[in-house]
């Protein structure tokens, strides 16, 4: 083997919807301010209308002013309604008693994960011309090594993980993907929409996999990849680098160069609706509907907020009833009350909807990942290398990030693999394959059923392997 060299150490942001006291900075020209506790944009307000004839000629209500509408004739219009500021909660409730409202809340905001923590970790350059042989002959990927001796990985990370000769990619060994591979599933023919700050559309792994619209000036549809509800323009290129890590392990090429994805063959829908600080309830709102709308059947949301959105409910049903499966990352405020994150947190009332916590390598809880109820189970989140943007590092564009927001995409890559086995699957055959597959004995600890809040791991640790032979023995 050549020898190892250090590349100068990256300065990345460790990722993953936590739920502790966040800095806010939004974009010059949007105001932020506190309404039931939870951060929103000043000065606006959400009103959905329902679908029918009651909603015909309402009119905004003293000083309001309608900015724009997602609307839909079997779902409604979802309008963002400007307010005088500080009146906020006083027009949210003159809204709310109108007849054919739906619903009237704050827009809230929702800080970009990647902001969180600052880190940098180092990322050595690897010995070419190597792979396993337990893979198959088109996986020639060189990052599937082990880790040598005086790695930086070698050392023990910030939450006391040890990541002592951890390969490279051992989250995909972790959860069985190569076992599904060998058997002919590798996410062909399934759409995955990545709800994110957008993802590179020029990196060498990613490339090939993007999805392609069939109509890209569709009114509903529009935008080749995908769409930028930030900026409202048909480009979804990442701002910041966290969408394309996050696509990376979903669903990164299986093409001789850097690292593979759990459904290297499935296709990536860019849905830019976090801008390099943040987005609103609004924007993310649209893309999870755009996401069922436009050929999506799993979502991965790497995201997360405070604020109890009835407008992320509303749309997560209208997804779910469409065959939209949505997977979430859990949050990282273990250490600091481990309070609950929204949307995942409606997992326990809707089976399209998969929380996702982060397990270590060596199969615990990751110390930062919160746990409870809304989380369906594990996937690894600590250590894990994947794409970044070109421009951060042209000559090696790829980086080690940690969070539930790298756990969640090896979720929505199984789901991938899943429905590529089975393309009719409704949502609840593949959250019961999930659960049913899942390996709780790795983890060591209580979990569902067994153990009714889930323990630490909800139903344990994904098991891609074992979830298609349950999916397909259905």
């Amino acid at each position: 083997m050549r020898p190892w060299k250090t590349l100068i150490a990256l300065t990345l942001l460790l990722s993953a919807c936590s739920q502790t006291p966040q800095s806010q900075n939004p974009p010059s020209g949007t105001r932020l301010t506190t309404i039931g506790g939870e951060v929103a944009v000043a000065g606006e307000i959400l009103v959905k209308y329902k679908a029918g004839p009651e909603t015909q000629g309402l009119r905004p209500l003293g000083a309001s002013q309608p900015l724009e509408a997602l609307s839909d004739p079997s779902w409604g219009a979802l309008v963002r309604i400007r307010v005088p500021e500080g009146q906020e909660e006083a027009y949210i409730q003159a809204y709310g008693a109108q007849v054919g409202v739906e619903y009237a809340e704050p827009n809230y905001w929702v800080a970009n994960p990647a902001r969180e923590v600052l880190a940098t970790l180092s990322l050595p350059q690897r010995p070419l011309g190597l792979k396993p042989q337990a893979y198959t002959d088109s996986v020639t990927d060189p990052y599937f090594l082990q880790v040598p001796p005086g790695d930086p990985l070698s050392a023990t990370g910030a939450d006391g993980t040890s990541y002592i000769n951890v390969p490279y990619l051992w989250g995909i060994y972790r959860i069985r993907a190569p076992e599904v591979w060998n058997q002919g599933y590798r996410g062909q023919g399934v759409v995955a929409a990545v709800v994110d700050e957008g993802i590179d559309l020029s990196h060498p792994d990613l490339q090939a996999n993007l999805w392609t619209n069939p109509n890209p000036n569709s009114s509903t549809c529009p935008g080749l990849h995908g769409y930028d509800f930030v900026d409202d323009d048909p480009d979804p290129s990442d701002s910041g680098g966290h969408g394309t890590h996050v696509a990376g392990t979903i669903a990164a090429a299986a093409n001789g160069q850097g690292v593979v994805g759990v459904a290297p063959e499935a296709r990536l829908m860019a849905l830019r609706a976090l801008g390099y600080f943040g987005g609103t309830n609004y924007m993310l709102v649209r893309a999870l509907k755009y996401a069922a709308d436009c050929g999506a059947k799993v979502v991965n949301n790497s995201w997360g907020s405070g604020g109890r959105s009835k407008a992320f409910l509303d749309v997560l049903q209208y997804g779910t009833a469409k065959g939209v499966i949505y997977v979430f990352s859990a949050g990282n405020s273990y250490r600091s009350g481990n309070r609950p994150s929204y949307p995942v947190a409606y997992s326990t009332l809707l089976p399209g909807v998969i929380g996702v916590g982060a397990s270590s390598n060596d199969n615990r809880r990751a110390g930062f990942s919160n746990a409870g109820p809304y989380v369906t189970l594990v996937a690894p989140g600590a250590a894990v290398l994947s794409t970044i943007p070109v421009a951060q590092n042209p000559s090696d564009p790829y980086a080690f990030l940690q969070g539930t927001s790298m756990a969640a995409p090896h979720v929505t890559g199984v789901v991938a693999l899943l429905l590529s086995a089975k393309p009719d699957a409704k949502p609840e055959a593949i959250r019961l394959a999930l659960e049913q597959g899942a390996n709780a004995k790795l983890t060591a600890q209580a979990a569902k059923p067994d153990y009714a809040a889930g323990g630490q791991y909800g139903y344990g640790l994904v098991d891609a392997k074992a979830s298609l032979d349950t999916l397909l023995g259905q």
